[in-house]
């Protein structure tokens, strides 16, 4: 006699559904819970950007700035948001999708700050990461390559590195810009704990004299995300 046993494969389309479906097969707990006692430091760094200063000032003024004969357009308010991210870490895209580093003193203040300090970085724009790669010549973008090394900087994209990359051989994150999502600044800055850390871990965000990271940071410390209808309160 033979047992035949039976399996009824079930296609789900619908998330909700099929996390309603699990949910009682499943358990959470806090960090806390999981064993992590460690605390986070967490402490925000002002760098004064001469270059980037009259730049964002045109912009918001006139919708338009000039940068060595190149056009850079704040004709909407998506458009200027996205400029006033662009150049507070002091690159921009122009309208011909090109790049250009205009200011490179945020990148020149953490390498200053932090040498001798094993520290990974989260950027936002590609632009940043080329300019970071010039000033940090001992850069890799493999966290497995950082975890290993003595004194390597990793440089990481915030959507790809802000879940599932363990950096906890760092001394500290730095955030060269921050994104507008809360659950990007959440999942990155946990980057750098783990049950293994016998340490304090800090989280530095360096922000310049006259962009907009300190109203992106204010959202996301209050677990919101950053939006146009957010800094038409805040960034007049």
């Amino acid at each position: 006699m033979r047992n035949i046993l039976t399996v009824t494969t079930i296609s789900y389309h619908d998330e909700a559904k099929v996390k309603a479906d699990i949910r009682p097969f499943m358990f959470t707990y806090t960090q806390e819970q999981a064993g992590f006692e460690i605390s986070l430091k967490i402490e925000a760094l002002t760098v004064r950007m001469i270059q980037t200063t009259e730049l964002i000032k045109s912009l918001k003024r006139q919708r338009i700035a000039l940068f060595e004969g190149v056009e850079i357009l704040g004709d909407t308010p998506a458009k200027l948001l996205t400029k006033l991210h662009q150049l507070s870490s002091g690159t921009v895209i122009d309208e011909k999708g090109e790049y250009h580093i205009i200011d490179r003193s945020k990148a020149e203040y953490v390498r200053d700050y932090f040498k001798g300090r094993k520290i990974a970085v989260f950027y936002v724009f590609k632009s940043e990461l080329a300019m970071l790669k010039e000033v940090f010549p001992n850069w890799t973008v493999s966290p497995e390559e950082f975890q290993t090394s003595p004194d390597k900087v990793f440089l990481g994209q915030f959507r790809s590195a802000r879940e599932g990359v363990r950096l906890d051989t760092a001394d500290a994150l730095v955030f060269f810009n921050l994104e507008f999502s809360y659950l990007s600044w959440e999942q990155a800055r946990n980057r750098i704990q783990s049950r293994e850390r016998t340490r304090e871990a800090a989280v530095y965000l360096v922000q310049s004299d006259c962009g907009i990271e300190r109203h992106i940071y204010e959202a996301v410390c209050n677990k919101k995300d950053f939006t146009l209808s957010y800094y038409g309160k805040v960034g007049k």
